[in-house]
């Protein structure tokens, strides 16, 4: 009550609490990944759809291919054949009949069942690997907002000084109230952008806590230091070998043919008939009584999964030609993304290297310069602007190199 009455009276007083209460957590890169392979809701589906393929395992698994039929009858006989004694009286038989398999089609069961687990471990496998990549674009992205958040902030700063600096210089009668103004509205700018960078900085929490399942309000705080990649080692021929040799894509494609093949072996191996073994007992009037047996065999004349067979065959084809096409797939991402990952490395050497400290240094001679009066204040904002501008696209120049180098990583079949 008293924290709710101090609120009422100084007005942001319980959101400033409220926001010194919101949990932080420091995480690194690694950190991240290794939440999101728990977490991710790629992987948590991924996860429960190969314990329903596996599931399959257990009816592929029974013994005997049917339940036994049992079957009775029971009728009244009335003989008027003039036999002696008459054939008169109730009469019952019963049956009980079990279909057996003769060639193995239980193993083949099995055996398709097991295929077809390994389908969907090598779709875990891939649904692992876009985790990671999902996660690590996340993490870099979070990081670019933290540091315009950051930068922003610094600006802030800035123009905080430049006002006071202006005020000051209104008062002793060396400015007039134009460059005041300026300065107002410079610092307000400022503070414009530094609300946005911390909006941004929230939308790439979110995005963060969503692939690694983290819930609740909390401020993610990378631990991890924001500079360019190590290089890459290989040349593109290199790159795509290991690329069409690692790509879990492939892998996806390889064990979903061997599925089709158990399939085609189980299919041919069904159209062998199956025996059902059958039992007889009856009793007939007047005494008599019938103990007998049996074979029932199918005669695979018009029924012998032709439709099946031809559809298997044609899925075989097409995971066939699905291979071919990633492989020329495969081979234009890599080099795709190794040039464009070597573009991005030449644009953030530029900005890192050139344009950043020139713009932030003449930034600096430029305040100077309007503090001594040889300069005015409208060169200091433009040029603070331009400062500004430089240092948040180098930013940006690195993001899109870090992505540039996760998007290499996974064309390659590496994406820790």
């Amino acid at each position: 009550m008293v924290r709710w009455l101090l609120a009422v009276w100084l007005g942001v007083a319980l959101p400033v609490a409220t926001a010194r209460a919101q949990a932080t957590i420091r995480m690194s890169e690694s950190d991240a990944v290794a939440r999101a392979l728990v977490a991710a809701p790629l992987v948590v589906r991924s996860d429960r759809m190969r314990d329903v393929v596996a599931a399959e395992r257990v009816g592929a698994g029974v013994l005997l291919p049917a339940n036994p039929v049992a079957s009775a009858t029971v009728g009244h006989r009335r003989d008027e054949s003039g036999s002696r004694p008459p054939a008169t009286g109730t009469e019952w038989s019963l049956r009980v009949e079990q279909m057996v398999e003769v060639a193995g089609q239980r193993g083949t069961r099995v055996r398709e069942a097991d295929r077809a687990v390994a389908v969907a471990a090598e779709e875990q496998r891939l649904a692992r690997l876009d985790t990671r990549v999902a996660a690590r674009s996340a993490y870099v992205s979070l990081q670019v907002v933290r540091a315009q958040a950051d930068a922003a902030a610094r600006r802030l700063e800035l123009g905080d000084q430049l006002l006071q600096a202006a005020r000051a210089r209104v008062r002793a009668g060396a400015a007039s109230d134009i460059e005041l103004h300026l300065a107002e509205v410079e610092r307000g700018r400022f503070e414009h952008e530094h609300a946005e960078a911390e909006l941004a900085v929230g939308d790439a929490e979110r995005a963060l806590q969503l692939v690694t399942g983290i819930d609740g309000d909390v401020r993610i705080e990378p631990t991890s230091p924001l500079s360019p990649p190590p290089p890459v080692q290989g040349e593109l021929h290199a790159l795509v070998e290991r690329a069409v040799a690692n790509r879990a894509e492939r892998q996806v494609v390889r064990s979903a043919v061997a599925h089709v093949d158990a399939t085609t072996t189980r299919l041919s191996r069904e159209r062998v008939p199956n025996p059902t073994l059958f039992v007889d007992v009856g009793e007939q009037v007047p005494g008599q009584l019938y103990v007998g047996g049996g074979v029932a065999l199918p005669l695979p004349l018009w029924r012998r999964n032709q439709g099946e067979l031809a559809r298997a065959r044609a899925e075989r084809r097409r995971l066939e030609d699905e291979d071919r096409l990633l492989v020329r797939e495969i081979e234009l991402e890599v080099a795709t993304a190794l040039r464009t990952l070597q573009t991005r490395q030449a644009e953030a050497k530029l900005w890192s290297e050139r344009i950043v400290p020139s713009a932030e240094a003449n930034m600096e001679l430029v305040r100077q310069g309007w503090l001594g009066g040889k300069l005015d204040l409208f060169r200091v904002v433009q040029v603070a602007r331009e400062a500004a501008d430089a240092r948040r696209r180098e930013l940006e120049v690195i993001g899109d190199l870090w992505r540039a180098r996760i998007e290499l990583d996974r064309a390659t079949g590496n994406a820790s």
